[in-house]
């Protein structure tokens, strides 16, 4: 996985100057990611690992201020719970990588029972429909909708 995407996705949180200040970070949030394979690793793991790298990362840069400025000079402090919803974002670049197959459906499937990750539910939605049953993916659609909110999935979700 190309550090380049993993950037992309950090910037609307973290802003540019925090990405391109961080490179190694971004370097091994990928690398992570890169080296995910389903018969070894966990993915409820791969996000706690994300969530921690870019808490410390950020704890570490802001001296515990948590204090950022976005790409529209406007300085936001990142909250404790940002960094799950990161590591989320992060993981569905993980997700859509995988082979579409029975294994990694499974996979997929439950973690998105477990974690509530709107990451597990976009793979769902977008790779994964012809192993689902019309009202599986209706149910999918309908928990995106309610239970994420709008500025997540506006981009992606059709129905």
């Amino acid at each position: 996985m190309a550090p380049e995407q993993a950037a992309s996705v950090l910037r609307p949180w973290l802003g540019s100057d925090f990405v391109m200040a961080n490179a190694p970070l971004v370097e091994r949030i990928s690398l992570r990611l890169s080296q995910f394979l389903p018969q070894r690793d966990n993915l409820e793991k791969t996000a706690q690992d994300l969530d921690s790298l870019l808490f410390m990362a950020v704890r570490d840069a802001t001296g515990g201020h948590m204090l950022l400025r976005l790409d529209s000079n406007q300085y936001i402090r990142v909250k404790v719970a940002d960094f799950a919803v990161m590591a989320d974002e992060l993981l569905y670049l993980l997700m859509e990588k995988l082979r579409v197959d029975e294994q990694n459906f499974l996979l997929i499937k439950d973690y998105s029972l477990h974690a509530g990750s709107l990451a597990a539910l976009k793979a769902l939605y977008l790779h994964y429909e012809a192993y689902q049953s019309q009202e599986e993916f209706k149910t999918i659609v309908r928990v995106i909708r309610t239970c994420h909110p709008p500025f997540r999935w506006r981009g992606w979700l059709q129905v």
